[in-house]
């Protein structure tokens, strides 16, 4: 299934979803999302629906379990004692326990087995066992643990109905890149019928085709540059040729996935369904902590709530915090939960990205970072406080900014290195043996862009830095387009899916399993 495919098969979809009556609505997208990843991952499915009924049924059981207790202390309530009232809270408290850790250990198991075995045993010089990784696996494991620890905690009410728990599961177009949907905010628009909304669909359209625009002229037009330097002996790549590498991975990453996102949001636009925003602008970020919470942002938001905060709050990290506030004061006692925190976290979404070296150490090169801007953070204040002059100048904005950028690109070498020794190669040479005199266009186009391509990924490159620009400033793109008067907004629009169709890279291996993020 090529991309156009994708959004033809998203708004063939969103057409018939009009006709059906309202209460089969939530049916239709049903029958669609496992439909979609029946033709496209059959062998994933059983996988995904093994991940649904298990965490709906075990949702279902946890609320049970607390619905008796509140049942049995309400109609005792006379003659229990508070110490009664609270052993059986307690004991109802360790059944849910039980039921959410077996049911987390059964999933979380599965998703190491299928994503990790194969790069764990390379880690050691196995042979692979060559498992099929199903389709968004990662996905639509975490959105639905999510679901579990909600309920577990309190903050949501289990689903009775285990189709419509499937279909908050299996909605087709999260599947291949996400964004992790939040029960309570994406629950309730899969299951309500909605009306046709002319506006909606003109605005979903947009967003898909400008997602398009990112993932097929952009990111697909600068990958054989990225893949031509990092394929390359990292000890013969030149410095200028490393740095033109990691920067053009940079944009090349940031157009596939934001564009992949930009896509499937403008599909579920279609059905008047708003998926959660995943990026925002990131490479305006004024620090690395910004940047990632601009970045793939609902993945950071899962992880603070159900890793973050719940590490930080534990008694032996208390306790620890308390012991240092002796020896080192109030301020690094404070911190130290939020830098241990960002340490774990960072880990955890390097394994996410892979178990072999150079993920591990990208994700620990984040970490680290963030745990020493938050043990640094008093000392951060204090200098704010006395230079607030210089801190709220343009220019000092701008240098936070490009210094963001150069942290954040550091981190690409690993990300995108296969050893992590290649990494730490090719940023020596960058420093030590820039060369710029390498970039000629016969370089260029022995790396797979020749000139006419680097203009077309020049312009573009322009074009979305200047729309992201004004994006940054408040200015909302998509309303104001529709505000336009109808010949300047249909040629815009029209300019807009034109150049997909003609400066997009287009053949039979560009569709969605080329997106970096497949199969995450």
């Amino acid at each position: 299934m090529s991309l156009f495919q994708l959004a033809a098969y998203g708004a063939g979809c969103s057409f018939v979803y009009y006709l059906v009556p309202r209460r089969f609505r939530w049916i239709l997208l049903l029958a669609a999302s496992l439909g979609f990843y029946a033709t496209r991952a059959a062998i994933g499915l059983p996988f995904i629906l093994l991940t649904a009924l298990t965490i709906w049924g075990a949702a279902l059981r946890i609320g049970q379990i607390q619905a008796k207790c509140d049942a049995q202390i309400r109609e005792q309530k006379g003659t229990l004692t508070p110490p009664e009232r609270k052993q059986l809270r307690a004991a109802a408290k360790k059944r849910k326990r039980i039921w959410m850790l077996g049911t987390l250990i059964l999933n979380f198991a599965i998703l190491a087995v299928l994503k990790y075995t194969d790069d764990v045993r390379g880690l050691f010089s196995l042979s692979p066992l060559g498992l099929l990784l199903p389709l968004g696996i990662s996905f639509y494991t975490f959105q639905s643990v999510g679901y579990l620890l909600d309920v577990y905690n309190g903050k949501a009410e289990p689903v009775r109905n285990p189709a419509r728990f499937c279909l908050f599961v299996s909605f087709f177009p999260q599947l291949l890149q996400g964004p992790i949907g939040r029960f309570g905010d994406l629950y309730p628009q899969l299951t309500e019928p909605h009306d046709f909304d002319s506006l909606a669909l003109r605005r979903g359209a947009i967003l898909l085709f400008w997602g398009l625009l990112k993932k097929l002229v952009i990111a697909d037009r600068v990958l054989p540059l990225v893949d031509s330097i990092f394929s390359a002996e990292a000890g013969s790549v030149g410095g200028a040729a490393a740095l033109i590498g990691v920067l053009a991975y940079s944009l090349q990453q940031y157009c596939d996935f934001s564009g992949g996102i930009d896509l499937v949001t403008g599909i579920a636009e279609l059905f008047g369904i708003h998926l959660a925003p995943n990026f925002r602008r990131p490479y305006f970020a004024i620090s690395l902590g910004d940047f990632w919470r601009r970045w793939h942002i609902s993945l950071g938001a899962w992880m603070r709530d159900y890793v973050f905060y719940p590490f930080a709050l534990t008694a032996p990290v208390t306790r620890l915090s308390k012991a240092a506030k002796k020896r080192f004061g109030q301020d690094f006692s404070r911190a130290l939960p939020a830098a241990l925190g960002n340490i774990l976290v960072f880990l955890l979404v390097g394994l996410w990205h892979g178990a072999s070296s150079n993920y591990i150490l990208w994700g620990l090169y984040n970490g680290v970072i963030l745990a020493i801007s938050s043990l640094l953070d008093s000392t951060y204040r204090r200098f704010g406080e006395t230079h607030a002059t210089l801190i709220s100048g343009r220019f000092f904005h701008i240098f936070r900014v490009l210094r963001t950028f150069a942290i954040v690109n550091i981190g690409w070498f690993f990300d995108r290195c296969a050893h992590a020794g290649d990494a730490l190669r090719m940023m020596v040479r960058v420093v030590t043996d820039l060369r710029p005199a390498q970039i000629t266009p016969e370089w260029l186009e022995q790396c797979g862009l020749p000139i006419p391509d680097a203009v077309v990924l020049g312009l573009f490159t322009l074009l979305l830095f200047g729309i992201s620009l004004a994006q940054e400033r408040g200015v909302q793109i998509r309303t104001g387009l529709l505000r336009l008067p109808l010949p300047i907004r249909w040629l815009l629009i029209y300019a807009l899916i034109f150049s997909v169709v003609i400066f997009g890279i287009w053949g039979s291996g560009f569709n969605e399993s080329s997106f970096i993020y497949f199969q995450f």
